[in-house]
């Protein structure tokens, strides 16, 4: 299911207006229009308000993007799942392994599914240098995934 979608079901659901949820966030009526017809989409930040304004996890509000899912999947051994515990354990052991910039980075690209620039204006780099790291990370997590599966 779309954001916007997912967005005005749990909007109606909750029994609010755009207005409203506009008034609990403190941004417009018109964005919330914006998100709900999928024109735009809130980032990381805006979706974890959102979420506890509608008492659900931040994942219920995150539209799986097949680029991003692309990107991941690459680096990962074939037939691996999102829910396979292994799998889980090791993302967990990779992410531990490396410095704390690049697991942000990484992190920020793959769970929370922010856009490059979305990242290089949180850490103050480069969308260039965001491409670099996650490029470098990836072939650090594809070599660590082959020596341990």
């Amino acid at each position: 299911m779309k954001t916007g979608k997912r967005i005005y079901d749990l909007r109606s659901a909750a029994g609010l207006t755009q207005d409203e949820l506009a008034g609990r966030l403190f941004v417009s009526r018109s964005l919330v229009a914006l998100w709900e017809s999928g024109r735009r989409r809130p980032d990381a930040k805006m979706t974890e308000r959102m979420a506890a304004v509608f008492g659900v996890p931040p994942e219920t509000l995150r539209e799986d993007d097949p680029k991003i899912r692309r990107e991941i999947d690459s680096c990962l051994p074939a037939g691996a799942e999102a829910d396979d515990e292994r799998l889980t354990a090791l993302l967990d052991s990779f992410l531990d392994s490396i410095p704390e910039k690049e697991r942000c980075v990484f992190v920020r690209r793959y769970h929370f599914l922010e856009s490059r620039a979305q990242i290089a204006e949180r850490y103050g780099l480069s969308p260039g240098h965001v491409s670099v790291i996650l490029f470098r990370t990836k072939k650090k997590l594809k070599r660590f995934m082959e020596e341990r599966t």
